[in-house]
């Protein structure tokens, strides 16, 4: 994830605007609001200022600049780049610790799919490429205009109200020098580093992304501005954590592959007492049915009578 924050001008914006209206006319958004048209932008950020002089600067440009990864694991939805970005300006509003918000700061943003070559990229440089020319993959980006001063419609309606108990509003510049100081006329400050980090946390919070350490914001500037020991240390300590998480995954697939096996051999041990029960019950099925034994009705024998025996005349 890249975010990068620069300055804008003591003028009006609306060269800014103009300029970021290339590739598709309207489709702002701010805090609140989608589909706004550049006529609402310029306005409404050179009109929002108050106790600044002729050549302070305005207005500042924030670039969020998501990588391929990471684009690819949001579908490259602009609907999820537009809640992120509200995400980055809370972080954007509470990293100067004046207990502000995103809705305390008059910005607005548009959602860039196209960056060409420029003169400072390497390979235009060495003739590899033509100033220009579009740069080929996922490019979407996007462009934020924040206002240098904090909103003052807000600002007066809560004065009004009884709700505010600060004379003047806020001038917030991301480029002071003060961090977090709690001493002297400097009162907050804007620390860069923890505004990157935080949006990238914020990044990798909303959507569930696994950021690899070398996806890392701290890597990089360690690998761009630490001495050696330092890089080769970050190196080092990317290796080994790799090499962990190879072991770990090749732990999981034995242990993946030893539960299917036992499944398997259940399984298999299940099928064959099923088969052996469909044996059993057709060896039954085949064997001839035995008739049962009728029982006769047993024959009256009749037998003779005794012999009389004949008597003689008596005598």
């Amino acid at each position: 994830m890249v975010v990068k924050v620069s300055g804008g001008s003591g003028g009006s914006c609306g060269g800014l605007v103009n300029y970021l209206e290339k590739q598709e006319r309207g489709q702002w958004f701010s805090q609140e609001r989608d589909g706004m048209r550049a006529s609402e932008v310029t306005p409404a950020i050179d009109q929002n200022k108050r106790n600044l002089g002729r050549d302070d600067e305005k207005f500042y440009q924030i670039i969020i600049g998501p990588s391929r990864e990471e684009l690819k694991h949001i579908g490259d939805d602009p609907a999820k780049l537009r809640d992120y970005t509200r995400d980055v300006m809370n972080e954007y509003a509470r990293n100067f610790g004046k207990g502000i918000e995103g809705k305390d700061l008059v910005w607005f943003a548009k959602i860039e799919k196209e960056r060409t070559h420029t003169h400072q990229d390497r390979a235009v440089q060495t003739g590899e490429e033509l100033k220009g020319k579009k740069k080929e993959g996922g490019q979407t980006h996007v462009h934020v205009i924040v206002s240098r001063t904090e909103n003052l419609s807000q600002f007066k309606a809560r004065q009004q109200a009884g709700q505010m108990e600060r004379k003047h509003p806020l001038k917030l510049s991301p480029a002071t020098n003060h961090r977090a100081t709690e001493k002297g006329a400097v009162k907050g400050g804007f620390d860069r580093t923890n505004f990157i980090r935080a949006s990238e946390r914020q990044f990798d919070q909303r959507f569930s992304y696994e950021r690899k350490q070398t996806e890392t914001f701290d890597y990089s500037r360690t690998q761009q501005h630490g001495t050696q020991a330092e890089r080769v240390a970050e190196k080092l300590a990317v290796i080994r954590a790799e090499s962990h998480r190879q072991e770990q995954e090749r732990a999981a697939q034995r242990q993946a592959a030893e539960r299917r096996a036992v499944e398997q051999q259940k399984a298999k041990e299940q099928g064959q007492n099923q088969q052996q029960q469909r044996a059993k019950g057709e060896e039954k099925a085949q064997e001839p049915q035995q008739r049962p034994q009728q029982t006769l009705p047993k024959q009256t024998i009749q037998q003779e009578p005794p012999e009389i025996k004949r008597r003689g005349p008596r005598l």
